[in-house]
């Protein structure tokens, strides 16, 4: 909603906000690029149990001063 938003209010239309701003066809896979990064990645979670324990496991890096990366899909608006 606030990238329709900006496109109003920058009057470039709001049909063509999606533009470079749509990743629901992305294949990309955030998790694949931790590693590349030297930190733990884990994903991409789909499921909202999956949710809870995938971030404790972050949590539990990042509390032993690693960084953490977690995919997570979500619905678009």
């Amino acid at each position: 909603m606030f990238v329709q938003q900006m496109a109003s209010e920058r009057n470039r239309g709001a049909d063509r906000a999606h533009i470079g701003t749509n990743a629901a066809r992305a294949q990309h896979r955030l998790r694949e690029d931790g590693p590349g990064y030297g930190m733990y990645g884990e994903g991409p979670i789909e499921h909202p149990k999956d949710l809870a324990p995938a971030i404790a496991r972050a949590l539990a890096r990042v509390k032993r001063g690693e960084p953490a990366l977690l995919d997570v899909i979500t619905q678009p608006r």
